[in-house]
């Protein structure tokens, strides 16, 4: 299901994601997909690679640490290619824009390395995935195309120029060129799809519960949790939860 406000970057992230598919990976136009935290860069990249049955691999971009050192390389997070390198994938890359945005924990030259590993990746046909007993795997990569998401501070990011801004190495200007933006979506628009919900019709048929009396009571829970906080999709799930178990 999409929200309005996702209308027009779900259709241009579909025809990309569709490009690949039927090109069978010779086209993969990598991009940038921006927007605040909770407006659905996830969720849209999952359900389009869902309807076009295109295998998508998640990673956590603010986990990885860079080859050599304990912890989540990106050689670890790669895992799963092994079990769709010959076919065209997608690779989305979450928080991305935590890897070159300065913060207390992090050093420059450790940002640095994982962006090379990343950009060594964008421009190789195989790469190495840490495999059984410490060995590395050479698996073919270049059927992936690469999602690069991130919030950007809530930023309004427009182009190559803005992320450049934020802190983005010019050597990926060249070699993702596209940006793509997500809009947060309102509570209006959310409460529109609460009664459409595999997990609200669950909760109403198993407590036999009065549906609208329900709704309003999950958009009361909605807007409590958006005031301390702005979810975004993400609170739908929360804020259900918390209504119908709200009396344990």
């Amino acid at each position: 299901m999409i929200f309005p406000s996702q209308v027009n970057v779900h259709r241009q992230m579909s025809t990309i994601i569709s490009t690949l598919k039927e090109s069978d990976a010779a086209i993969r136009p990598h991009f940038f997909l921006t927007g605040p935290s909770g407006s659905g860069k996830s969720y849209l990249t999952g359900s389009i690679c869902k309807d076009l049955k295109v295998p998508m691999i998640e990673i956590n971009g603010a986990q990885l640490t860079a080859e050599g050192l304990s912890g989540n390389s990106l050689s670890k997070a790669m895992r799963k290619l092994r079990e769709h390198w010959n076919e065209p994938n997608v690779v989305f890359v979450d928080e991305f824009d935590k890897l070159f945005q300065r913060n207390g924990e992090t050093t420059e030259g450790f940002r640095s390395n994982v962006q090379d590993e990343f950009l060594t990746m964008l421009e190789s046909k195989y790469t190495s995935i840490f495999g059984e007993y410490g060995k590395y795997d050479q698996v073919v990569v270049e059927n992936s195309l690469f999602i690069f998401a991130g919030a950007f501070s809530n930023q309004k990011i427009h182009d190559i120029a803005d992320l450049r801004a934020t802190g983005l190495r010019t050597e990926f200007v060249g070699r993702v060129p596209l940006v793509l933006h997500t809009d947060q979506v309102t509570v209006d628009e959310l409460t529109q799809i609460i009664p459409q919900l595999p997990l609200f019709r669950a909760y109403v048929a198993m407590r036999k519960a009065n549906e609208k009396k329900a709704v309003k009571a999950v958009v009361t829970k909605m807007e409590e949790l958006n005031a301390e906080v702005n979810l975004g999709i993400r609170m739908l799930n929360s804020a259900i939860h918390m209504h119908f178990m709200g009396d344990l």
